[in-house]
């Protein structure tokens, strides 16, 4: 099977996004107000965290913030050089994607210098780092629906509740090893 014609291809699993419950966006927003725009969303590998950070960037773009995106993981443990030169004010949110590769002194940092933006949205594989705003969690029922929506199901296909206890609930890796068994084909 060629890449672009696999199901679950980066750019169709990206479509998928953060699904809350009816009526839960608006509660979201307005719990991060209350909290002060400095919140964390907090979930194991996997369970949508970056995703739903993506997604509220754009409300809050809505509301008036600069939103500044940041993203650390494993590979990349250091701010771009941009963002350290940067002055942040009230009108600032800054999102930063991967919270849990800052050790305590450079969390420390990262607080002193967004103290004066008018938020700071996390994500973080702990609660206790800011307040949480939400706590990530995925289902076999979840993994089942978003197998449902990019592929149409055949015997070959392991069944996404043997993928979901495989992967101990990380859809992003379930997602990728049903990559590999369509590019197989």
């Amino acid at each position: 099977m060629r890449a672009r014609d696999n199901p679950f291809a980066a750019d169709r699993v990206l479509s998928i996004r953060y699904e809350l419950p009816e009526g839960q966006g608006g509660r979201l927003l307005a719990r991060l107000e209350r909290l002060r725009y400095r919140a964390a969303i907090v979930g194991p590998p996997g369970t949508g965290k970056t995703t739903l950070l993506e997604d509220l960037e754009t409300p809050l773009a809505r509301l008036g913030f600069r939103v500044t995106h940041l993203r650390l993981d494993a590979g990349h443990r250091r701010f771009p050089r941009k963002y350290l030169a940067a002055t942040l004010d009230a009108r600032d949110v800054v999102c930063l994607d991967g919270a849990e590769q800052l050790g305590r002194v450079r969390w420390m940092r990262f607080r002193w210098r967004t103290r004066r933006a008018g938020g700071v949205l996390i994500t973080s594989h702990r609660p206790g780092l800011l307040p949480t705003l939400i706590e990530c969690a995925t289902s076999p029922e979840l993994l089942d629906g978003i197998v449902s929506r990019l592929a149409p199901r055949t015997g070959a296909a392991p069944v996404p509740a043997d993928l979901f206890a495989r992967h101990h609930g990380n859809l992003r890796d379930a997602l990728r090893e049903l990559y590999d068994v369509y590019a197989a084909r």
